[in-house]
């Protein structure tokens, strides 16, 4: 199982150790709508995980197996230093160009989209990031590093990037020149002008001195996107930019537009749809508009979507076919309405009560297969009780122009 997987627990203490500092120094950078946000777009990056993480192995071990140019000793020292910094370098490529496409700035903006910075920002993952950026790491295959090899410094070097988003951690003397930090990193997620696309770097910043991409926290950073997403919906988000792009290759005249838009620099529109506007970031951040008490029963959502997760992790490799997709099912649904709940949509009522009711018909069904899994349907009778005592009269329509108007 990757590393970046196994160090979830350890994730989640460190981030229960940041909010217990701030509790005792008064600084604040946690909000739980953007937060919970950005766990469960964590989940949704496992969920699809497996399938997309087999174009990079099965290309990578057949280069491996028929084409490489090196081959080393698996307990050699060098392997694993040099390899390391391989990973490390192809990893930064893969994070530059992710950001230089139109097409492909799509799969990493929701790691961007969070305009808060901490260590749950870390989690918010592009769920189909995976998806692009494997062609990156095709030619560690050629260089004779073994797959077992590449998935663990790969894990290692994605999970050394979790404690450096933090706003906690200043600068950090010589370790500045070599390592990234948490600063170097703010500047990565900064929206200011001077520090769009700058420090891709994962572990190392020496790759951005080298090729021209560097630069130091020299102001005051605001976080987030320059066309903000304007939703916890952990789906939605996933899809904010490519929407836009889709949006203008409908509305553009020129078929010639309408297919290279997708590849050209991030950023580029056709001549004839600039006119039609895009969203832009104001003075203020984008607000949670869940209703006072509901935010009990969203926490509870959200800590029992985290729990499912962890059991579609520990389980799917013994499960029977159909019991992770059920789960996954589950999982998702859960996610969809609490994105809902979140940002004050009416319709997260009507939702989750047809939500719940599905999902405790394919639990009474898939019981007469496996009879314990009726158990689970106590679950979402005691969700089912508690939506029936919600505020629904102070949960109002999301006002999209609204919310406009509140950015500038």
């Amino acid at each position: 199982m990757n590393i970046a997987v196994l160090a979830f627990p350890l994730y989640l203490l460190l981030i229960a150790l940041e909010l217990a500092y701030e509790r005792a120094s008064g600084r604040h950078t946690y909000r739980l709508a953007d937060a919970a946000t950005s766990m469960q777009t964590a989940v949704l990056r496992v969920l699809l995980e497996a399938p997309l993480r087999l174009l990079l192995i099965v290309p990578y071990a057949w280069l491996y197996e028929h084409a490489r140019l090196l081959d080393w000793a698996m307990d050699a020292w060098s392997l694993w230093l040099l390899g390391f910094i391989a990973v490390d370098c192809c990893f930064y490529w893969a994070h530059r160009t992710l950001h230089r496409y139109n097409l492909l700035w799509g799969a990493h903006q929701p790691h961007h989209s969070s305009e808060d910075f901490n260590l749950s920002t870390a989690l918010r993952k592009g769920a189909f990031q995976t998806a692009f950026d494997w062609p990156f790491y095709l030619p560690l295959a050629l260089l004779g590093v073994p797959l077992p090899v590449f998935i663990t410094l790969l894990g290692v070097q994605l999970a050394y990037q979790f404690w450096i988003h933090t706003q906690h951690i200043q600068r950090m003397g010589w370790l500045e020149s070599v390592l990234v930090t948490p600063s170097h990193h703010r500047v990565h997620h900064g929206q200011n002008d001077r520090y769009i696309d700058r420090n891709h770097g994962g572990v190392f910043i020496v790759w951005d001195k080298l090729f021209g991409t560097f630069q130091a926290e020299d102001e005051p950073v605001r976080y987030g996107v320059t066309t903000p997403v304007s939703t916890f919906d952990p789906l939605r988000l996933q899809f904010s930019w490519w929407q836009l792009l889709w949006r203008d290759a409908c509305a553009t005249r020129a078929w010639r537009d309408k297919l290279r838009l997708w590849w050209m620099p991030t950023g580029w529109r056709p001549a004839d749809v600039q006119h039609m506007s895009w969203p832009k970031m104001g003075a203020q951040n984008y607000p949670s508009r869940t209703p006072q008490g509901a935010w009990g029963y969203g926490f509870a959502q959200f800590v029992l979507v985290n729990l499912l997760a962890l059991g579609f992790l520990l389980g799917v490799r013994e499960a029977l076919w159909w019991q992770p997709l059920l789960l996954a099912l589950w999982i998702v649904g859960a996610m969809l309405c609490l994105g809902l709940l979140f940002d004050g949509s009416p319709r997260f009522y009507r939702l989750e009560r047809w939500r719940l009711g599905g999902m405790g018909l394919l639990l009474a069904l898939a019981g007469l297969v496996q009879p314990v899994l009726w158990g689970l349907l106590s679950v979402l009778l005691g969700q089912a009780w508690w939506l029936s005592r919600l505020p629904r009269a102070n949960v109002a329509p999301l006002d999209r122009a609204e919310v406009a108007a509140s950015r500038g």
